[in-house]
């Protein structure tokens, strides 16, 4: 009962945020994306889990989770943090995100190839630390590019330059936080901070 009661104060909460206008265009699953993507691109979704509202609220955007495509014999797969790092075929993560839709970002270098093998395994960064050996999803996007493309995406920001005033101090936020060992002043990055990238563009 009191986790029902969390989660509808949630999504009031949610409901009553002014989301980025950015966000009202949504590329669907109905478009066919094996022919679209290229290694390299970031693709972006709202991914129905329980941390995805606190997302969501915490950087006033629909978007909660984030991958990049990787070629594997020749086919799309999505390089995310679940658990662990993993890759995921394309469409399995589509069909995993809220109402099948996704964003899909690029960048202009050509001819990109993800080395990726160094991160599969590592584990999911509850706490949203960097440079701990763990990733959480947005913080292996900014990995990938700066270390292996030379590109800064997105500057990191405070936790606190995240989250509206005082609503650290709701129960749920402050439980959530205290658990995972996040503070107020450490840096991280979100996954809206990827999409609005200057260094990314549409693929329509």
């Amino acid at each position: 009962m009191k986790k029902t009661f969390m989660i509808l104060g949630i999504i009031i909460l949610l409901l009553a945020l002014p989301f980025s206008p950015m966000m009202t265009e949504i590329i669907t699953a109905q478009t066919d994306p094996i022919e679209q993507v290229k290694e390299g691109d970031v693709i972006f979704q709202t991914l129905q889990s329980q941390q995805s509202p606190l997302i969501q609220i915490a950087t006033r955007s629909r978007i909660s989770h984030c991958g990049i495509i990787v070629m594997k014999n020749g086919k799309p797969y999505v390089l995310e943090t679940l658990k662990t790092l993993v890759v995921t075929p394309l469409d399995k993560f589509i069909a995993r995100g809220e109402g099948g839709k996704y964003w899909l970002k690029r960048s202009g270098k050509e001819n990109i190839k993800i080395e990726y093998g160094s991160y599969l395994g590592k584990p999911y960064d509850l706490a949203f630390k960097f440079d701990n050996g763990k990733f959480y999803c947005s913080e292996l996007i900014y990995d990938i590019y700066k270390n292996q493309l030379g590109i800064e995406l997105c500057e990191p920001k405070k936790v606190s330059d995240y989250l509206m005033i005082g609503i650290d101090k709701l129960p749920q936020i402050e439980m959530a936080m205290k658990k995972r060992g996040i503070t107020m002043e450490q840096y991280a990055v979100a996954p809206v901070d990827i999409f609005e990238s200057d260094y990314l563009e549409d693929v329509k």
